[in-house]
């Protein structure tokens, strides 16, 4: 059931009453004992199912979805630049590799002429 907060208008006195949502607007005041305090807000709504995240990746979906067009568009962009250094740091990495099966006379080959030993 919802939370409502009571506001009496003779005394001021705020309440906070969990009632249905059918119930009367207008409530007996507990501080003056009038009958005038009235419904002004609905602090919580009734309960509701909602998905529990279990994963990281649940997560990060959930994100990804509450994302703007403007944060996606950016979030791509990082995604673009990351997977282009990734695959210079692995040529690289590939080119050293290649470097230090080298004998020192087919290294010295290569620094000279620019051409890979066969």
């Amino acid at each position: 059931m919802p939370t409502y907060d009571f506001e009496c208008s003779e005394c001021g006195h705020r309440d906070e009453v969990i009632q249905s949502m059918s119930a009367d607007s207008f409530r007996k005041c507990p501080a003056c004992n009038v009958n005038k305090a009235f419904k002004i807000v609905v602090l919580t709504p009734p309960n509701t199912f909602v998905k529990e995240v279990k994963t990281v990746a649940q997560q990060a979906e959930k994100n990804t979805k509450s994302m703007g067009k403007y944060e996606l568009q950016e979030r791509r962009l990082k995604d673009d630049l990351n997977n282009t250094v990734s695959k210079k740091h692995k040529e690289t990495r590939e080119r050293h590799k290649s470097i230090i099966s080298m004998t020192p006379q087919q290294q010295q080959h290569w620094i000279k002429t620019g051409e890979k030993p066969k």
